[in-house]
């Protein structure tokens, strides 16, 4: 008993020095090098080459895996840290040489230096060589920390807007990310009962991979996220940067807003307010639902008539028709894409869809030329046109489709989704960075015209230049059933597919459990970016995609968009839900539109998970309006607002300034209401 009140004691020590304003001291005690402040103290074993942080406000110390076992094991074969030293004043800190890795069986060896800035949870690590030019492998960095508690989980953004994995039950499916293809470059490890945790932010992660790789502690198996340096053209070329926070409070949340911090000293967190001030049409936007596959006036008259107030509309008809729909209020735009390239045919001038071959694709690194889309059928194969003549195709397209058509926004394929790469071509090389450069530049001058602008996927760097995102909310493409991008739509769940590279795809289950499943899925996008950019699902995976083989799902992603506090996709054409269940079509619309037009331009401040299965959770925005869900198959009591509200599975309550809406039982009866200014909907019992 005795033993037990001591630890207690012990641990209000180091939270009671937090509070102290202290700055960052670097000291040797018993071998080790130690960097501390109030807050977090680092400190390294040179021998073993281990590193470990105590963060001192929740009194949690993180250490690599297998540091108990280091704690015992005998030195061997020299010191891992080499020629360790305090930096020169007036930086705090250290500065070491180790080796990561091997390029042609010599180590790759790096100088790394280790600073933590005064009165903060921050330490950054630089790592930079005396030969940048020199050949270069990829060079695998420290081991990371893990997080060995019940509720640990690993919160990242891994091609959709967020997962809080399980650390001890990680899917398999995706173990490898490059990290340019991180939505958000940086993973966390969090404990989601106590709330705190370390960030990983990758500064510089043009050039680097991320390795979820599983790692034996204490009888379990826990993921954590292994940092990979890769080569930019074969050379280390510049230094490399990490971030790492220890937070103490907040979990997720803290980290996204963390992030948030972070792109916005980056000038990166351009909100909707602003974008609209230099664009007024952005406004057509917000509470917008995103149609495809009929672009005709006729459609937008009758969804004018059921009561669908807004809508972007996506393709071509004639250039009277589309000023018409314009006319109407709503955002028409077209489909572009400068990616995928077919051969120039003859008396044709380069389009975007066209070039000569095979000249203006991508040299790789092997000298062969870089592939792009295939057919379903597999008789056609694009080509990767260089992102170095993407805007000198864009000078020629985008004006001319104008000078015709009066679009008021565009729509750009691929550029946001795909991965950074390399080409060796000499009459258009590229490093993955100039790549990144590119792809800003394209969306840069397509906004020129005074469009509204969006991309397929998101990625943190491309927020300034997008106003809206096609696949956010959809979670990641490995975990689609059918082929989404083909708009292949499954018959039955048993289903089974192959990609048109030969790659299985998951059973119905996987797409259930992680790409749908609520109990894993977190705003992590929404919680920095919400007030920046407008984000919806994914072509093959809208709304209403899985309408006859899972009609379940239709409404469960209306509640997402609900709680997020974004907009549905939906298709129009014969198959899609306006032709054949437009009672749901305009279901969909009323539920997640007329929230979104109210809270478009706010910020999302918290995210939780109401209940210990994570089926009830909440959602919190800047001008006060609050958000429940209730995706579980028992009825839950909520209290919004000061009311009182029973919901049924995929039920919600909303309460703030602009609205009040709900889909609650009454009487044992699901209820939908809904109520903004100017506008009044009750389905489910009379209107009072």
């Amino acid at each position: 008993m005795t033993r037990r009140i001591a630890v207690r004691c012990a641990m209000v020590v180091p939270i009671f020095a937090a509070s102290v304003a202290v700055g960052t001291t670097t000291t040797r005690r018993n071998g080790a090098w130690v960097i501390e402040n109030g807050q977090i103290r680092v400190s390294l074993d040179p021998a073993r080459g281990s590193i470990r942080v105590l963060d001192k406000v929740s009194g949690h110390e993180w250490v690599q895996p297998g540091a108990a076992r280091a704690a015992t094991a005998p030195k061997a074969g020299g010191a891992k840290f080499r020629r360790v030293r305090a930096l020169p004043a007036p930086e705090t800190g250290i500065v070491l040489e180790a080796d990561f890795g091997t390029t042609d069986g010599r180590p790759n060896t790096l100088t790394v230096s280790l600073t933590v800035p005064d009165h903060t949870d921050t330490l950054i690590i630089t790592l930079d060589r005396t030969d940048r030019d020199a050949e270069t492998q990829a060079m695998p960095f420290w081991d990371p920390f893990v997080l060995d508690t019940p509720r640990g989980a690993l919160a990242v953004a891994d091609y959709c807007n967020g997962h809080v994995y399980p650390v001890d039950g990680y899917p398999p499916i995706q173990a490898y990310h490059a990290a340019d293809r991180l939505d958000m470059p940086w993973v966390g490890l969090c404990d989601l009962e106590r709330g705190f945790g370390c960030m990983m932010i990758i500064d510089t992660p043009d050039d680097a991979h991320v390795h979820f790789k599983t790692y034996p502690v204490g009888g379990r198996k826990l993921v954590a996220p292994k940092l990979i340096w890769v080569s930019s053209k074969r050379a280390f070329a510049y230094p490399r940067r990490l971030i790492y926070r220890f937070l103490p409070k907040g979990g997720y949340v803290s980290m996204a807003k963390a992030f948030r911090a972070y792109v916005r000293d980056k000038g990166l967190l351009v909100t909707l307010a602003e974008k609209r001030r230099n664009n007024p049409n952005l406004e057509r936007l917000f509470g917008a639902v995103n149609v495809w596959g009929d672009a005709t006036l006729a459609f937008a008259r009758q969804a004018k008539a059921a009561g669908v107030d807004k809508m972007l509309v996506n393709g071509r008809s004639t250039p009277e028709q589309t000023r018409g729909v314009n006319e109407l209020g709503y955002l028409t735009s077209e489909y572009d894409n400068y990616t995928d390239i077919l051969p120039l045919e003859k008396c044709r001038q380069i389009d975007a869809k066209h070039a000569p071959l095979p000249d203006s694709a991508v040299l790789k690194a092997d000298g062969k030329r870089m592939t792009a889309w295939l057919t379903l059928d597999k008789k056609r194969q694009y080509m990767k046109r260089c992102p170095a003549l993407w805007v000198k195709t864009a000078k020629i397209v985008v004006p001319e489709a104008l000078r015709e058509y009066p679009y008021l926004g565009r729509f750009i394929d691929v550029t946001t989704a795909e991965g950074l790469y390399e080409c060796f071509d000499p009459k258009h090389p590229l490093t993955k960075t100039q790549k990144r450069r590119c792809a800003v530049d394209l969306l840069s001058y397509v906004r020129s015209h005074n469009l509204v602008v969006g991309g397929e996927h998101g990625i943190w760097w491309a927020v300034p230049h997008l106003d809206y995102i096609e696949g956010m909310m959809s979670g990641s493409p490995w975990y689609y059933a059918w082929p989404a991008g083909h708009l292949v739509r499954p018959k039955t769940r048993d289903q089974r597919f192959t990609s048109p590279w030969g790659r299985k795809l998951p059973g119905f289950e996987i797409y259930e459990q992680w790409g749908i499943g609520h109990q894993w899925r977190a705003p992590l996008w929404e919680l920095v970016f919400h007030d920046c950019v407008i984000s919806t699902w994914y072509w093959g995976d809208t709304n209403t995609w899985l309408l006859k083989t899972a009609p379940e799902i239709t409404p469960k992603k209306d509640a997402f968009n609900i709680l997020y506090g974004t907009v549905p996709m939906m298709w129009v054409n014969k198959p899609g839900a306006w032709h054949t269940d437009r009672d749901v079509f305009l279901r969909t619309y009323r539920n997640t539109c007329k929230l979104h037009e109210v809270i478009a331009g706010t910020e999302m401040l918290t995210h939780e998970f109401v209940t210990p299965d994570h089926a009830v959770q909440r959602t919190r925005f800047s001008d006060g309006t609050e958000t429940i869900v209730n995706f579980g198959a028992a009825p839950y009591q909520a209290k919004v607002g000061g009311r009182t509200y029973l919901l049924p599975q995929n039920g919600f309550a909303v309460r703030g300034p602009g609205i009040e809406q709900s889909l609650a039982l009454v009487d044992g009866k699901a209820v939908t209401t809904i109520q903004t200014q100017g506008y009044r909907f009750t389905e489910g019992r009379e209107a009072e």
